[in-house]
């Protein structure tokens, strides 16, 4: 009977394997799996002389253990193997889950559509939405947007956001310095809430408001114009530790 055949072709070389091997008796496989670790990894300190002891003793090794030993222990790894398989594919299927994001704008003009500019330099609600859902995408999350100029469709947007929701970006616009019934259902919230908005409204100008919503939100993103959703999005992925957040971004 052939006990030195290589039955190391379709388990995964690691050191713990090859000196489990060793310990068991079967140099030759613990041989096997030193090369091939010396060959995935040329600089790790310690394989190539873990080699060459190994090699020298194979000169004189012993009898190699009966052949149902052999097929034993190998059963017993491959159903290792297989577990550890089974769990790291169970960890990248969460780490690969794709995080929602709902950005909330309040009140804007009757008169302004979403066609036309939201602000001053001709932007537009719908090129926000754009840019939101781009920056989302680039952060391995994806970004539902919803617009009211009615105080209650807020109030139950936000609310409903815990069923689904891992992150709520919120411009109030003008309901930022009135509307207690919005602070109060951002209050229940139980993830993360960024305030944004596209104006300092913390200046002297008289225009500026003093934010009722910043007692309960988690973070405050003001002056930075509509790049500040931007920022939100990749704040937001970066909270919820998506592993795409930020990454590759300028």
């Amino acid at each position: 009977m052939d006990t030195d055949r290589d039955d190391t072709g379709d388990v995964i070389p690691t050191l713990t394997l090859a000196r489990l091997y060793e310990k068991q008796g079967f140099l030759d496989r613990a041989a096997a799996v030193y090369r091939k670790l010396v060959a995935l990894e040329p600089d790790r300190t310690g394989l190539q002389e873990q080699l060459w002891d190994i090699e020298m003793r194979l000169e004189g090794r012993s009898a190699q253990p009966r052949e149902p030993e052999v097929e034993k222990i190998l059963s017993e790894l491959k159903k290792w193997h297989g577990a550890v398989g089974r769990r790291k594919k169970t960890l990248d299927q969460g780490r690969g889950r794709r995080g929602k994001i709902l950005v909330i704008h309040g009140p804007i003009p009757e008169s302004v559509g979403r066609q036309e500019p939201f602000w001053s330099r001709g932007v537009t609600l719908e090129q926000i939405h754009r840019e939101i859902e781009k920056a989302a995408k680039a952060c391995g999350m994806m970004a539902e947007t919803f617009q009211s100029n009615q105080e209650g469709d807020l109030v139950r947007k936000i609310k409903s956001a815990s069923d689904g929701y891992d992150v709520l970006i919120i411009n109030p616009t003008k309901y930022t310095d009135t509307s207690v019934a919005v602070k109060e259902a951002l209050s229940t919230l139980d993830f993360p809430v960024i305030e944004v908005h596209p104006s300092n409204t913390c200046g002297p100008e008289p225009s500026t408001q003093e934010s009722l919503m910043a007692e309960v939100v988690t973070a405050y993103l003001a002056g930075f114009g509509k790049k500040g959703y931007v920022m939100a999005v990749r704040a937001a992925a970066n909270m919820t530790y998506q592993p795409e957040a930020l990454a590759g971004q300028p």
